[in-house]
């Protein structure tokens, strides 16, 4: 697959690549973090199968997209209305995994009018509005106070520099890299990550994500602590989450969250499953894809 780059009204470039059907139901794929627009190969039989066009692209400092001082959680909603402007794209679904959840979430209340439907898979919800949401993360239950202070008061450069052992790694080990991650996961995880079109697409979406270096997937880790900016409750258009109830990386609790203050949010529990339950449920993924197009 051919790597684009679209120039935004601000000058910047932002990279994707399209999979699945060119002539399918269009839908923005946001990558995990860190991760690439690469991870949009796992989505590229079904979707070609089923009739959805995937444009996957990379965050801002990430891959071949131009980092973006200052970013907001919100920008990612501009970015993408922007692409799909410059492709003549009107209407269009989206999708987010992990790191991907939560600018895919926000979507559904900056850019309602554009939207076919708005699935996140093991995503993160606001924050600011979560008491001890921290508590939930690995590590955090055990010092909630300490957890809250590092995750909710660091700052970019904080995370950007937390990450420099991991890109190092990928640089001189990328398998010992990927070992470290799977060993944190649960049995069902450790399945598919076993499986070799899973693991090979992983490891090329780890390297691509830090081409820049670590302050572009710094900078969208710290962002996953901010205040959106509004409140859940304002999010009229229907969301619906998917999340393993035995995910070690993002807690299945911000999944329930999101059901219990977003308006219109359905959220489907994988009974046993980990944070990477959607490689086995494509079909019910892209089932109800296209229910929602109905």
């Amino acid at each position: 697959m051919e790597t684009k780059i679209a120039v935004l009204k601000d000058g910047r470039n932002l990279a994707y690549m399209e999979f699945g059907n060119p002539k399918g139901t269009p839908v923005f794929y946001a990558h995990g973090g860190p991760g690439s627009r690469l991870e949009g190969e796992w989505f590229h039989d079904i979707a070609f199968r089923r009739r959805f066009r995937i444009i996957a692209t990379d965050r801002p400092g990430f891959g071949e997209s131009s980092y973006l001082p200052n970013r907001k959680p919100k920008d990612y909603a501009r970015g993408i209305a922007e692409l799909a402007d410059f492709l003549n794209i009107d209407k269009f679904g989206v999708m987010g995994w992990s790191g991907g959840g939560m600018p895919t979430t926000i979507c559904a209340h900056e850019i309602p009018e554009r939207l076919l439907f708005n699935f996140t898979f093991a995503g993160y919800t606001n924050w600011a509005e979560m008491p001890n949401a921290e508590s939930y993360l690995a590590g955090g239950r055990d010092n909630v106070e300490n957890a809250g202070a590092m995750f909710r008061l660091s700052t970019v450069e904080d995370f950007s520099k937390s990450l420099m052992p991991m890109h190092e790694r990928l640089k001189t080990s990328p398998e010992e890299a990927y070992a470290a991650i799977i060993n944190q996961l649960n049995d069902t995880d450790k399945a598919i990550a076993a499986k070799t079109s899973f693991k090979k697409i992983f490891i090329r979406s780890q390297i691509e994500a830090f081409k820049q270096g670590t302050t572009g997937p710094g900078h969208d880790g710290f962002l996953h602590f901010q205040d959106w900016g509004f409140r859940l409750r304002n999010i009229a258009f229907p969301i619906h989450v998917f999340h393993g109830n035995s995910d070690g990386l993002v807690p299945v609790e911000y999944g329930k969250h999101l059901r219990d203050n977003v308006q219109n949010c359905r959220l489907t529990l994988w009974e046993g499953e980990g944070h990477f339950a959607p490689n086995n449920h494509m079909e019910e993924i892209f089932d109800l894809a296209a229910e929602a197009l109905s």
